[in-house]
């Protein structure tokens, strides 16, 4: 399961970048998002009228992370390329997963990872600091989607499923869709 989560996240993310000369990042975004939560809305749908605000606080959270986490890392796709873009988002959760391990390996891991990610990065007098920029904001919310994944999940009572999308996501990423409020 884990591992067609990531093959569909990643195709999704090399295909929907294709479309960028057409509708753009934030275009591309707000598809993505409108047909994820059409695909996977109905596997599980938590009763969302009894949620309490101290609940609906870190799902709203979540929501906000969620779309600055797509929109900066397909802006950033746009301008340094898919390959760079997704690498540099990957620090987020890799630093969540080395703040929260013990072991030294990890940490000798970790190490040997950013290397990498300098490797990469090697300026020049043409890199773009603003993709670069865009990229690791999209790493700083894919770290906080997954330390607000740990409270939302287990506060939301008949929630079979997450992460998934949720139409109050969607919406913040498209501001010309119709409200959801009709």
């Amino acid at each position: 399961m884990m591992l067609g989560s990531g093959l569909s996240n990643q195709v999704g993310a090399s295909v929907a970048s294709l479309a960028f000369p057409v509708i753009g990042p934030v275009g591309v975004v707000a598809v993505r998002q409108w047909v994820a939560a059409l695909v996977l809305a109905p596997v599980g749908q938590p009763r969302i009228r009894s949620f309490s605000a101290h609940q609906w606080r870190p799902i709203l959270g979540l929501a906000a992370v969620f779309a600055c986490m797509n929109l900066t890392l397909y802006m950033a796709i746009d301008r340094i390329g898919l390959g760079l873009a997704v690498t540099l988002e990957f620090l987020g959760p890799l630093t969540v997963a080395l703040a929260t391990s013990r072991r030294r390996v990890d940490l000798v891991c970790a190490l040997a990872a950013g290397a990498a990610v300098v490797v990469l990065l090697r300026p020049q007098p043409s890199t773009d600091y603003v993709g670069i920029g865009l990229a690791l904001v999209a790493a700083v919310c894919w770290g906080c989607y997954v330390l607000l994944n740990r409270s939302v999940g287990p506060g939301c009572p008949g929630s079979r499923v997450r992460p998934r999308p949720r139409p109050s996501r969607d919406w913040s990423t498209c501001p010309w869709a119709p409200s959801p409020c009709g």
